[in-house]
């Protein structure tokens, strides 16, 4: 029992030392990617996000073989959605609307982030919206 301990503790040691701190986290288990939607807006915001495990993927393919999201984030709220690291290589709010009346407001889109030069493995991604009645925003940030 002994033996396993301080074998534990030496990998534990030195693994990260030799590939990094993910490296142990790939031990534990599947790591995960956060997006975090927010909406500062006054009105609902409904959006279309495409998520793709494809870091690599053109744009133009993103709707046609990426996975389909869609979401309404109520005014001054968030919504939270998780995926593995592997599922999660590339990510664009393809289509975003301020609810103000009805179907009836105004728009916005973001580009693709992907995976280790927008965001990387573990980090939270925000797309954070701001509208009037005339626009619609939203900004990007990763943690």
């Amino acid at each position: 029992m002994v033996s396993r301990l301080m074998c534990f503790g030496l990998l534990t040691a030195i693994l990260p030392a030799i590939s990094g701190c993910g490296a142990i986290l790939n031990l534990l288990g599947a790591q995960q990617t956060t997006i975090r939607i927010v909406n500062n807006a006054s009105a609902p915001v409904r959006l279309t996000m495409f998520i793709s495990n494809e870091q690599d993927i053109p744009e133009f393919l993103l709707d046609e073989q990426g996975e389909r999201v869609e979401r309404t984030v109520e005014a001054n709220s968030e919504i939270t959605i998780i995926r593995d690291c592997d599922d999660l290589q590339a990510v664009q709010i393809d289509d975003a609307d301020l609810q103000l009346l009805g179907n009836i407001g105004p728009e916005t889109s973001s580009e693709v982030f992907r995976d280790g030069s927008d965001f990387n493995c573990g980090d939270t991604i925000r797309f954070t919206f701001t509208g009037t009645l005339l626009s619609l925003d939203v900004d990007f940030s990763r943690q």
